[in-house]
């Protein structure tokens, strides 16, 4: 069997096409090879929102190492004499 990959999907294109395949109509003998499938794409979509939610932690792990960087600048106004 030769594999093949599809790349360069959103998040959003890899759903349609999962619920695509709930209104298909299917015959006995290709409901196994549409289950699969069905597996595969909705495999797909759980790696895409760790992949998403891990970006996110680790953004928000950035911004606070950053805010932590930085001095905090306390404004002394003195007046002079």
């Amino acid at each position: 069997m030769i594999l093949f990959s599809i790349e360069n999907l959103t998040i959003e294109e890899i759903a349609a096409m999962r619920q695509a395949l709930n209104v298909i109509d299917i015959k006995g003998s290709s409901a196994q090879f549409i289950a699969l499938l069905q597996n595969k794409l909705d495999n797909e979509i759980n790696t895409a929102h760790q992949i998403l939610k891990q970006a996110e932690t680790t953004k928000y792990q950035d911004i606070v190492e950053i805010e932590k960087s930085q001095p905090i600048e306390k404004s002394s106004h003195k007046s002079k004499s």
